[in-house]
């Protein structure tokens, strides 16, 4: 079945906005159909389509159940800001490995900058990567923070995992099962200077090294959260 994300007004899911839109001039589904509709909870929702009127279709619940796909653990990203593509495809594979939080922030080297205007589209992103993998908790894109503000964070996990492209070595990986909140950490295009790394290992966050190949930003963040995604269970 077809997947939609929904609202609840008044009592009632809705399907409203670009998915109402594409339900009806894509889709061209009808009163009677039966969709998927996700409320940005842990359930997924068998639905059936009761009524269509100007500006959302209205459903009836027909069944719920807990969605697998969500995540199973806290693993968080914090990207230092990449080009508006590259962060775009980051916060797509993110929402498909099961990342809950994507956090940007700038750093010495990053030359992009995020519009408000872009939160609507990241939405989108979010929202259609999640159908995809069949999700029904959207990712969280937060507000650009500083780096000093990302290492304030650091208390909030048990584990803190910085790619450092020029590291010698790093830990051994092994099972992080134990774990339930893990934070990521990856720089853009230009990388880290040597007093960001300096400040990110300071303040007690685990230095890895993905290999002797320097990776582009993007695939550095996808190596990193799929290794932290198994490792943990997740």
């Amino acid at each position: 079945m077809r997947r939609f994300f929904g609202e609840e007004i008044d009592g009632q899911i809705q399907i409203v906005g670009e998915e109402f839109n594409h339900l009806k001039n894509v889709l061209r589904l009808g009163i009677g159909e039966q969709i998927i509709v996700y409320l940005n909870n842990e359930y997924e929702y068998a639905c059936e389509i009761e009524k269509i009127v100007k500006k959302s279709a209205i459903c009836k619940v027909i069944g719920q159940k807990v969605c697998e796909g969500n995540p199973k653990k806290n693993i968080v990203l914090f990207q230092a800001l990449p080009k508006r593509e590259k962060f775009e495809f980051i916060i797509q594979k993110a929402t498909e490995i099961g990342i809950t939080k994507v956090v940007p922030f700038m750093s010495e080297h990053c030359i992009a900058k995020i519009s408000e205007s872009k939160s609507t589209r990241f939405k989108s992103i979010v929202q259609n990567a999640c159908k995809q993998c069949e999700r029904s908790i959207e990712t969280i894109v937060d507000e650009v923070i500083d780096v000093d503000k990302v290492i304030e964070q650091f208390k909030n996990f048990d584990v803190v995992l910085f790619a450092n492209e020029r590291a010698d070595k790093g830990i051994k990986l092994k099972s992080f099962e134990k774990y339930n909140n893990i934070a990521i950490i990856v720089g853009s295009e230009g990388g880290f200077s040597s007093k960001e790394k300096d400040k990110f290992t300071d303040a007690g966050a685990t230095t890895i090294s993905l290999g002797k190949r320097i990776y582009r930003c993007e695939t550095a963040s996808v190596a990193m959260m799929s290794i932290a995604s198994i490792l943990s269970g997740n």
